[in-house]
């Protein structure tokens, strides 16, 4: 069972004693558990309670009063009830046993810990002969890495209890919470914690109360702005501190709250290839546009939002120089004109920052007249051809901004009257944004659980049976702390102050910081789990690893895409999950909830978490957690809702995926097609799974042509030709095969991209090992591999990619690390190996085939200059925008191999490269502009005795350079970009790129949004990651909590 089931394990065993077996026709009745954080007002008489009666001796049960009730006909434990059995403890406020019926009750403060798993609600009601129950108010920490061994009463758990001074004692403060403005008014401030703590201050007179050690005695007002409040952050509501309260959280500031605006624009046209005006490459030509437009938010998600943009413009050209087409002397000067310019279109914008926005526009344009310049520099011209913007917003205030965008007109390649190339201008333009919009707020109806104040808890009382009704009485009234009404707004209000959209956010969060104790502590990145889905590559090559770690240094920032493996279109795991629901049901499998509330994030508000329905945890037969959802969205930030896939899975080292393949490539497949993943085929009974993965080629099929293979007839070494697409040509196929075969471990992969007899052995790729560790004298353990190949991709820098035709032989390989020298680190790997090989022989179409032996030796150092210290690591701040806290330095990494290669021609190619450069880091990315810096330059050099006979393998980049650069922008917003040059000046190929690769990315600590690309490999791609954790501590519920004011404003995500 879950996490919810552990919670009743250990009071479970109490039915392992002789215990009078129930009446079938008693039936087990519900009760309605009151949160009592103080002993109820009327204790009912309680006697001794009979053996029967009792929990077993094993169970070490310690309350302030215990015994049996004869009332309830049930053994009952009041006031700081405890019991601990096999390393797990339970805390509550009342504790029930109905002998009778089975049942058990628990109420108030519920709160269970076992190794690394954590459960707190309000109530629980548990019966020992169904095996089901029910938790409300449900808050806690699973660990799918523990689960196995904490859910195992018979097993020590994976960790010790902490001491219980953990959770401090309650202390009776102010029951009052402070209110907070639902939506800020345009234009003024929000209502922040802070303000709300200084208007209305707790009391320092609070025995036990952590606050005693930071208010001076006699202090009415609390000043939260000195450094005793924020460091360390203090509990909102210390009278709850032993439960994870959910704070009351400050309204999200609205970026964008006019759905309206209106733009003078005026701008030149420029003579540029629309690709080049990003560069601003190209020549200002005389011709002039001035206009208006108009924009309309049609639908807002978050900081994303869907528009309709129109735009009025006027042209003036003078008299310039012409083009070579459509009129009878080729470049002669057109005449001057003028003509108008109608727009219209859908846009979508992202907000990155709340005075910065980016947007994009897709739509048409018509001109009144014809272009003289699109009719004399195009072959085919229209007055209607498609239309895009793209531009950059920065808000000067909430209502006015100044805007420059690029606005481009063309054919989109041919689909209007043939035009393929259009005309590009830029246009600055100021921006006036007016209108009011209803508010947006994506909120799950989750109250706090008992113990913790909620001004709201009145409001939402469902109505009760009267058997739950009856309960209620004799258990006594709840905590007036924790239904107390909030303060009015009139009493609460902060003044109104003009401020802009960003000092909101910075109040808000400084009140979150102030207010918030995040009850984490010693966060350790762990893995991610990702979504990404790339173009221009196959889903089946991957570059060796090796090649990547122990090559030439060079900037991580060009790092082979390909080197990543095959790409899925989502993989990976998250092990440990906060999660919180209203309401679970324990059933004998597990459990199960409508609604539950998952992150990734230790830290609240959490920047990513996962709104499900429909969720059901079960204990596997391996004695792993699963847990299965039939819908649910990804929130980023509390703004931005984003749909997941159906169906979603989470388990321990299960990799959620989808079975649908959509990716593009260009070599063998012609480019887009579909595959989907059939479920897996079990081969005997070592382990052996064999995977297939069915294709059709999307693009073949609308083209009507293949480019992907020889002619028939030809060498498998020509080139690629065009050809008329087959009906085998549309399919296609993946299969891989993993299992243990006399010892070794098996690995092998086919791809086969076309069922066309003629193209047939031109279309199969395939590559497989056979790998076993081994011990060698004098060597210790290695690793030892026989390999195959037929087809196999391979890239040798200024020669692009290759081709092994086939190979086939063994190696023995082993990786390790060296003795550091001080604070030098040293690892290393090498591998020996020998077999026939085939493959194109260097600047031909032949193809050569030789046995050949080889060595390679590698040494990776690293030697640091200078480190800094990273940001305040016991705070989130340090992790706010990074996984991993940034520690600035400097360091120069360096690379030595050797290489030697014998062929059986006679000829050898033997290298001996050395490598390395210096990496700078800056910053902490903690502030909100430039605060994150890295730059790398490598250089190297190779000498040389001797030539491959190959092209696969030939050495052509004897001396290489490379640079690298990470940037934060602004914000999250980081751009990252490398290039590698063969700067070799006897080279043909000096100058040529070697690898190169840019990438734009949104980047915070529980989540990472990319967009990439290499102009070497021709591989581009979009990434999502959300980032698994480890922690100590429990943290605090995360999903949005605003009390009172905005309980009528609740909505579903869905």
């Amino acid at each position: 069972m879950g996490t919810a089931s552990i919670l009743v394990q250990p009071i479970a065993a109490w039915a392992a004693v002789d215990q009078p077996e129930p009446s079938p026709a008693a039936p087990v009745q519900p009760a309605a558990l009151a949160s009592s954080a103080e002993p109820p007002a009327r204790q009912p008489r309680l006697s001794a309670a009979t053996p029967q009666q009792s929990p077993p001796l094993t169970v070490e049960l310690s309350a302030d009063s215990q015994g049996f009730d004869q009332k309830l006909n049930r053994f009952v434990a009041t006031g700081q009830v405890m019991a601990q059995v096999s390393g797990g403890r339970l805390l509550a406020d009342r504790i029930e046993y109905e002998s009778s019926t089975r049942t058990i009750y628990a109420s108030g403060r519920v709160r269970f810990q076992r190794g690394e798993q954590y459960l707190q609600a309000s109530k629980l009601r548990y019966s020992l002969i169904e095996n089901v129950g029910e938790l409300d108010d449900v808050y806690g920490v699973l660990d799918l890495d523990t689960t196995k061994i904490d859910l195992d009463l018979a097993q020590p758990p994976s960790v010790a209890l902490a001491p219980l001074s953990y959770w401090s004692p309650p202390s009776p403060l102010a029951s009052a919470t402070p209110e907070f403005s639902t939506r800020p008014p345009v234009g003024t401030s929000i209502h922040s914690t802070q303000t709300a703590l200084e208007q209305q201050p707790l009391s320092p007179a609070a025995p036990g109360s952590a606050l005693l050690r930071a208010i001076p005695p006699g202090s009415q007002a609390i000043q939260l702005r000195s450094a005793a409040w924020r460091m360390p952050p203090i509990a909102l509501s210390p009278a709850a501190q032993t439960m994870a309260c959910p704070p009351p959280l400050p309204a999200i500031p609205d970026w964008h709250p006019h759905p309206w605006a209106a733009t003078l624009w005026g701008g030149q046209m420029i003579d540029a290839n629309f690709g080049d005006t990003f560069l601003f490459n190209g020549r200002l030509r005389p011709e002039y546009l001035l206009g208006v437009g108009l924009n309309k938010r049609l639908v807002e998600a978050g900081p994303l939002a869907l528009e309709f943009d129109s735009n009025l413009m006027g042209h003036h050209a003078y008299s310039q120089a012409g083009g070579e087409f459509n009129q009878a002397v080729p470049f002669a000067d057109t005449p001057a004109q003028t003509f108008g310019e109608i727009t219209g279109g859908l846009g979508l914008r992202l907000w990155v920052q709340p005075w910065l926005s980016l947007g994009f526009v897709e739509g048409v344009s018509l001109n009144t007249s014809v272009s003289n310049y699109e009719k004399t520099y195009r072959e085919n011209y229209a007055t209607f051809l498609n239309y895009l913007g793209f531009e950059v917003e920065a808000l000067v205030s909430p209502e006015w901004s100044l805007v420059g965008r690029i606005h481009h007109r063309s054919g989109a390649y041919g689909t209007y009257s043939g035009v393929s190339e259009g005309s590009n201008a830029y246009l600055m333009g100021l921006r006036y944004r007016f209108g009011e919009a209803p508010a947006q707020r994506l909120t799950v109806a989750m109250p706090p659980p008992s113990g913790c104040p909620d001004p709201d808890r009145t409001r939402r009382r469902p109505t009760r049976p009267l058997a739950e009704q009856l309960n209620r009485v004799a258990m006594g009234p709840t905590d007036p702390a924790a239904t107390a009404t909030a303060p009015s707004p009139d009493t609460a209000a902060a003044p109104a102050q003009p401020v802009s959209p960003g000092q909101q956010e910075r109040l808000r969060q400084q009140a979150i910081d102030a207010a918030v104790d995040q009850r984490v502590s010693q966060l350790s990145y762990v893995r991610s789990l990702k979504l990404e889905r790339r173009v221009g590559v196959t889903t089946t090559y991957a570059q060796p690893s090796e090649a990547e770690t122990y090559g030439q240094a060079q900037p991580q920032q060009i790092r082979s895409l390909n080197a990543a493996g095959p790409q899925k279109l989502v993989e990976g795991t998250v092990n440990r999950w906060r999660f919180q629901a209203a309401k679970l049901t324990i059933t004998p499998a597990g459990w199960s909830g409508d609604r539950v509330a998952f992150t990734n994030d230790p830290y609240t508000p959490a920047q990513s978490w996962l709104d499900a329905e429909g969720v059901v945890a079960q204990q596997l037969p391996s004695g792993n957690t699963q847990i299965r959802s039939q819908r649910s969205r990804l929130i980023l930030e509390n703004r931005l809702p984003v749909p997941m896939q159906r169906n979603l899975l989470l388990e321990k080292d299960k990799e959620v995926d989808n079975p649908w393949v959509a990716a593009v490539d260009g070599t063998d497949r012609d480019g887009f097609y579909l595959g989907r993943n059939l479920q897996p085929i079990k081969i005997g009974n070592r382990g052996g799974k064999l995977t297939l993965q069915p294709q059709f080629m999307v693009q073949r099929a609308l083209s009507g042509t293949t480019d992907s293979y020889p002619l028939p007839g030809q060498s498998a070494g020509d080139p690629s030709s065009s050809q008329p697409t087959q009906i085998g040509d549309l399919f296609g196929l993946e299969g891989k095969l993993k299992g243990n075969v006399f010892g070794f471990s098996s690995d092998a992969t086919v791809s086969i991209s076309s069922f066309d007899p003629s193209n047939f052995t031109n279309a199969i790729r395939s590559w497989g090992d056979f790998v076993k560790p081994i011990s060698l004298p004098g060597l210790g353990p290695v690793t030892s591999r026989l390999f195959g190949a037929y087809r196999y991709r391979t890239w040798n820098g200024s020669l692009g990619e290759q081709d092994v035709y086939s190979a086939l032989g063994a190696s023995l390989e082993k990786t390790g690390t060296l003795p550091n020298w001080g604070s030098i680190s040293h690892n290393y790997f090498w591998r020996a190996g020998f077999g026939s090989f085939q493959g194109n022989e260097f600047n031909t179409s032949n193809l050569a085939d030789f046995w050949r032996a080889s060595f390679f030796g590698s040494v990776n150092s690293a030697v640091p200059i200078w480190t800094g210290k990273p940001a305040e690591v016991s705070t989130e701040v340090a992790t706010r925008n990074t996984p991993k806290p940034i520690v600035p330095g400097l360091r120069i990494d360096t690379n030595t191999s050797l290489s030697l290669a014998y062929y059986g021609d006679g000829t050898n190619q033997n290298l001996l490269s050395i490598s390395g450069g210096p990496t700078l880091t800056l910053g902490h990315f903690t502030k909100n502009v430039l605060d994150y810096t890295v730059f790398t330059v490598t250089g190297g050099g190779t000498l040389r005795q001797g030539q491959s006979p190959f092209s696969f393998d030939r050495a052509v980049d004897l001396a290489t350079m490379g640079f690298g650069w990470t940037q934060q922008l602004v914000g999250p917003l980081v751009f990252s970009g490398g290039l590698g040059l063969n700067v070799d000046p006897a080279s043909p190929y000096f100058g040529d790129v070697t690898g190169a690769s840019v990438e734009l990315r949104w980047q915070r600590r529980g989540y990472e949004f990319a967009i990439y690309y290499s102009p070497y490999e021709q591989i581009g791609g979009v990434r999502v990651k959300l980032n698994d954790f480890n922690f100590s501590g429990t943290g605090v519920p995360f999903v949005p909590y605003h009390p009172s004011n905005d309980y009528a404003r609740r909505r579903s995500l869905f």
